[in-house]
């Protein structure tokens, strides 16, 4: 690892995760904590042989040291939606990652479109916030697709690759999320062949600059339960197939994020 950055552990290999945006408040996160952490508990003991797969949950930063705990005794990676670009200092209202390490965060999502739409982030700005991360040692979530449909995915994301994760080590773990603009908050996902190819391009993309070994790719916009398998059943070999999922909405029931870690680790 680079100097200045503390030695992080190798990612899982298949990861299924879910944010939960700014729907849930504390009891529901609560009780949302409460059902996960007892599913959970019952598939690892079910007898049905099952693949690799480590969940985790991206939280409201003030959430994040009243459920963590518990969530993280249950296996979970535990993370928030936002981080300052900022270290200590005189910059109010801002959450810094020093603060989030001391608190246990372990991954922290990067670039969401909706905090471009509704804060007016910057790739610059997130390249502050992935770097911030990256030394107190929270593995960056970089939100990456292109804003339309239609457009090229491999022409959009490698600069955000390129900008964002420019100041991150490429043996650092860091997980991009590829999250095209037009299927976030839509009835449905993206197509399984057209998250399938991107992902192949997007794996390419990370081994040209070094981070093969180190990085995960997932899929969310608009994810639920069977969008994963739809993705593997298109995937021509196996550099399309995601690492995993990100579940926004379709994970805000505890039963559906429940259903997505038992259908993701069946087909892994």
């Amino acid at each position: 690892m680079s100097a200045g950055f503390p030695t992080v552990a190798v990612l899982p290999p298949v990861l299924i995760g879910a944010s939960t945006k700014a729907y849930l408040g504390l009891a529901e996160l609560a009780r949302w904590a409460e059902v996960v952490s007892a599913g959970l508990g019952e598939l690892d003991r079910g007898n049905r042989p099952h693949g690799p797969g480590t969940p985790y949950l991206c939280v409201p930063a003030p959430l994040l040291p009243l459920v963590g705990p518990p969530l993280t005794d249950a296996g979970l990676l535990v993370g928030v939606q936002d981080v300052s670009r900022f270290g200590p200092g005189a910059h109010t209202g801002e959450t810094t990652a020093e603060v989030l390490a001391e608190l246990g965060c372990r991954l922290v999502m990067i670039g969401h479109p909706e905090r471009a739409r509704d804060q007016h982030e910057t790739l610059d700005e997130c390249r502050g916030k992935a770097l911030a991360a990256a030394r107190n040692g929270i593995v960056p979530i970089l939100i990456a697709g292109e804003p339309t449909r239609g457009a090229d995915p491999e022409a959009v994301i490698a600069p955000q690759l390129d900008t964002v994760l420019a100041d991150v080590p490429t043996d650092f773990p860091v997980i991009v999320a590829y999250e095209p603009s037009w299927a976030i908050g839509q009835p449905e996902p993206a197509p399984g062949s057209h998250i399938a190819a991107t992902t192949g391009s997007i794996r390419e993309l990370l081994h040209r600059r070094g981070r093969g070994h180190a990085a995960r790719i997932v899929y969310g916009g608009s994810a639920v339960v069977g969008t994963y398998t739809a993705i593997v059943e298109a995937c021509d070999d196996a550099a399309q197939r995601p690492d995993g999922i990100f579940l926004g909405r379709g994970g805000l029931a505890p039963e559906n994020f429940l259903a997505t870690v038992d259908e993701v680790r069946a087909v892994s």
